[in-house]
């Protein structure tokens, strides 16, 4: 059995010059080499030491040995966690027996070493010399990629697939949930390598191929799970594993006055406060139903009575975004269903309406202006023009104040209709509310396994490349005029409250995680300049029903806003 010797603290050799069309020359090198040829598996075997520069063993206790190779054609790559085999930990010695798929093409490796992982941190070795001789006599190892996580992973789903019985929906989500770990264990050191959805498709491939000669399940199944897990591994391409973290410019928390006898209480704006975030102030303008053309808005006093009782606890007030609702309805009544009798007189009302927030703003100091959300029928291209010309009497007064609009998904994915809002805007806000799960919040998630929801969520929404679109198409920072969930055991996986079992049990958890998983996706984006969460009140509420208390949700708030995570 060869022996290498690595020593992780003094061995140095010089950087790559070519960084397109690199080789490492080992000729007459002191460094460590590995001869093997075409097909062999297992028998071929190495035992590896690990020493500090003064000759003493690094101490390898509860390491996981990775070994990485770039195969010789340059196409190919090889992650490794599965054959390694620890001999004596605290002395520095393990031993890996090298797979097959590891000679499967002949030539000098571009590069191999093993990284030596622990609690998701590494220290890699240097590389060593892999030389993979060619055999002439036999053939037919077909050259793929090999990356152990996902290999175990795909075996797992063939297993399901050909045993699949009247169980199958519920081992699938099993399987699902194992795969999105799996996933986020890649998410750091491979992230980067687009080898990995490669090998999905092609291994998707083949057992699509099987299903239609064996007859395992409907194809229809399979066609929904193949979609989805294509589409994740995509998302998963595109999440940037470098140490950048996005930091906000506005980190706001959402409250909303519904009329003058209902505002926002004193107990509402100390939690904001309390947790480092700015005010997002919400106002309930009101018509009496779906068809009415005069939107009638919140008095001044209570406005100001809000803008004077934040000032004096010293909490900011970042934004004025009014939603349009039914009067006494609170903020149920679905936007997307408003259809004035007279649209002209809508707009002209509407832009009365928002010149007063913009004066509102000027008064009090407030930066940001939401001029709409959610109004689906309003936005039409159609009435572009309209948009524009509320943005231009704004700007006219105030060239300052910045505009927004809080786009829904039914807005944001329609980006050649009423997308086009994003033209007239200063900051293009989206209100995204991904869903996290496909089922309740069980202890154990993590937050590795949901963020990925931002990518690609459990209904197939891709928010983040939407996201990038639009900063792309326009040039502008995007604001997440809303993310949130609400506090309870499906609220991961579920967004109506129709549909929430709220129980009178509040889970805040599952708000917790869901917090971090979307301040973790967030920070991962340089085009995001700023979020509100949604909400201060229920049922989205992160505040206890004992207002002295504390929430994990709060918890997570503070940290990362108070704290400075994002």
């Amino acid at each position: 059995m060869e022996v290498m010797t690595f020593n992780i603290d003094k061995d140095r050799r010089n950087l790559v010059d070519d960084k397109q069309n690199f080789n490492i020359d080992f000729h007459d090198s002191k460094y460590n080499w590995l001869q093997a040829r075409q097909y062999e598996e297992s028998m071929r075997q190495v035992e590896v030491h690990v020493v500090h520069g003064d000759g003493s063993p690094v101490d390898l206790t509860g390491m996981n040995p990775v070994f990485e190779g770039w195969l010789p054609e340059g196409v190919y790559r090889i992650i490794d966690a599965k054959h390694s085999v620890m001999i004596d930990a605290q002395n520095g010695i393990f031993r890996f027996d090298f797979p097959a798929p590891a000679f499967q093409v002949a030539g000098s490796y571009k590069q191999a070493f093993f990284r030596l992982m622990k609690d998701g941190m590494s220290v890699t070795t240097l590389e060593f010399s892999l030389d993979v001789m060619a055999d002439k006599v036999i053939s037919g190892l077909v050259p793929s990629d090999y990356i152990t996580p996902f290999e175990d992973e795909y075996d797992k789903l063939t297993t399901i697939v050909e045993q699949a019985d009247s169980k199958f929906a519920e081992q699938l989500v099993e399987w699902k949930n194992e795969f999105n770990k799996t996933i986020g264990d890649l998410n750091g050191d491979y992230i980067s390598i687009k080898a990995l959805a490669d090998a999905l498709d092609a291994r998707l491939k083949t057992l699509e191929d099987k299903i239609k000669a064996d007859g395992l399940l409907t194809q229809a199944d399979f066609d929904v799970l193949k979609n989805e897990l294509l589409n994740r591994m995509d998302a998963v391409e595109h999440q940037d594993a470098s140490s950048f973290r996005n930091k906000l410019k506005y980190k706001t928390i959402s409250a909303t006055i519904y009329n003058d006898s209902e505002s926002i209480s004193n107990d509402q704006l100390n939690h904001i406060k309390a947790t480092g975030a700015d005010l997002a102030l919400i106002t309930m303008v009101t018509v009496n139903n779906a068809t009415d053309s005069l939107p009638t808005d919140i008095s001044v006093t209570t406005f100001n009575d809000v803008v004077k009782r934040a000032k004096a606890i010293g909490l900011n007030i970042t934004m004025i975004k009014p939603h349009l609702g039914i009067a006494g309805q609170h903020d149920s009544f679905s936007r997307k269903d408003y259809l004035p009798d007279n649209p002209d007189g809508f707009f002209e009302n509407w832009k009365d309406l928002m010149v007063h927030y913009a004066d509102l703003a000027n008064e009090n100091g407030i930066p940001i202006l939401s001029i709409g959300c959610e109004m689906f029928n309003q936005t039409d291209v159609k009435y572009l023009a309209k948009w524009q010309n509320i943005y231009n009497a704004i700007k006219a007064k105030y060239p300052n104040l910045l505009i927004t609009y809080a786009m829904s998904q039914y807005e944001f994915f329609e980006p050649e209709n009423q997308g086009q809002i994003a033209s007239v805007v200063d900051y293009i806000g989206m209100n995204i509310y991904p869903s996290y799960t496909a089922s309740e919040y069980k202890s154990g998630l993590k937050v590795r396994e949901l963020k990925g929801a931002w990518w690609n969520d459990w209904n197939g929404n891709q928010f983040m490349e939407t996201l990038d679109e639009y900063f792309d198409e326009y040039q502008k920072p995007i604001f997440v005029t809303e993310t949130g969930l609400m506090p309870y055991k499906d609220g991961l996986a579920r967004l109506i409250s129709s549909y929430i079992n709220t129980d009178g049990n509040e889970n805040y958890d599952a708000q917790a995680i869901g917090y971090k998983s979307a301040l973790e996706a967030i920070a991962k984006d340089s085009h995001i300049i700023g979020v509100s969460i949604w909400h201060a009140s229920k049922p989205f509420s992160f505040i206890s029903k004992d207002v002295n208390a504390v929430t994990p949700s709060e918890k997570v708030l503070t940290q990362y806003f108070k704290g400075g995570k994002i």
